[in-house]
């Protein structure tokens, strides 16, 4: 199958996703266009539409944003997508990357509460052909977890690391990855009866197998959890820079999907590198794998159990119970 590169360049287009946040929609816009390869990248902005039951404030925002996206020209070419109805962030990012994906090979995509590095689109395209080969990888993240509950060692020579778990603030990949991504989740029944697929799934983050029974069950609405358990089911990776690319500026209680998160997702992109050193050999860092799981590890692990490993340690060699905020010992 063939697909069309934009304007006969080697540069990803992107996809921006907006909805009714007109301030934040121009602060991510007016960062992108800041980016060096704006001017040569084709942008499709994706807007969804009103709610029935949308008051005359928040329908005035909708219109808001839809008149803040033409104010300028953000980059080479833009072509604007209006929905006539609301499709929920999760069908509106799985239908219009997909609709993008049957025109490119590769795509770029952020949300309207993204502010980006000025080397943001220079990371993502140099991700993307560098990585196009290695099947094993399915996308490039551009953000990673807060600095105070995730560091990476001093020692270690990369700009970019292997993670089990993609990140959705800022992301890309190719359309071969794209689609075999199961957004039915029709496999989840094997998978639910194997609780050592759960357990290796969760290596990503003790929150995954949680958010993707919640899927599910229709209790949330995520493509994000949808492409996750994509990466494990088909023996895959992200890569994610130990340098964010993001600030995100969304986590104010404006958004449907934002919450009130604060200053934990705020981060400065200005010592964000032009040229990242990729690594060319895949694997997995223990302590990078260690530091991400205890990033997303919620409680410790209770005495009696941390006592009850330690005599079946001295006993049998072995713990009785998994040992937590460690993927690897």
């Amino acid at each position: 199958m063939k697909h069309k590169e934009q304007m006969n360049n080697n540069l990803a287009p992107i996809v921006l996703f907006v909805y009714n946040r007109p301030w934040h929609t121009e602060q991510t816009l007016n960062a992108l266009m800041q980016n060096e390869q704006a001017l040569e990248s084709t942008l499709y902005i994706y807007c969804d539409g009103v709610k029935e039951n949308s008051t005359e404030d928040q329908r005035q925002k909708i219109i808001d944003v839809r008149n803040v996206i033409r104010t300028k020209k953000w980059c080479k070419e833009v072509y604007i997508i209006e929905s006539e109805f609301n499709k929920g962030l999760a069908d509106s990012i799985i239908q219009g990357v997909s609709e993008v994906l049957s025109k490119h090979a590769k795509v770029i995509v952020l949300e309207d509460d993204l502010v980006t590095s000025k080397y943001f689109l220079v990371y993502m395209n140099s991700g993307l052909e560098y990585y196009k080969y290695k099947k094993t990888v399915y996308s490039i993240s551009a953000d990673r977890p807060a600095y105070n509950l995730f560091q990476i060692p001093e020692d270690y020579e990369y700009d970019v690391f292997v993670s089990l778990r993609s990140y959705s603030y800022g992301w890309a990949t190719w359309i071969d990855r794209w689609e075999c991504v199961d957004w039915s989740l029709d496999s989840i029944v094997e998978y639910l009866n194997k609780p050592y697929l759960m357990q290796a799934f969760n290596r990503g983050g003790e929150d995954l197998n949680k958010m993707l029974i919640m899927q599910r069950d229709n209790k949330i609405d995520s493509w994000a959890i949808r492409f996750v358990f994509a990466h494990f089911m088909n023996h895959a990776v992200a890569i994610l820079p130990c340098i964010s690319y993001i600030d995100n500026i969304g986590c104010d209680g404006s958004g449907i999907h934002s919450g009130e998160k604060g200053l934990s997702y705020r981060k400065d992109t200005s010592l964000a590198t032009k040229y990242p050193s990729f690594l060319d050999v895949l694997y997995e860092d223990k302590r990078i794998i260690n530091s991400f799981y205890s990033a997303y590890y919620p409680k410790k692990r209770p005495v009696w159990k941390k006592m009850m490993n330690r005599i079946c340690r001295i006993l049998r060699g072995k713990n009785i119970f998994i040992i937590k905020k460690k993927v690897y010992n």
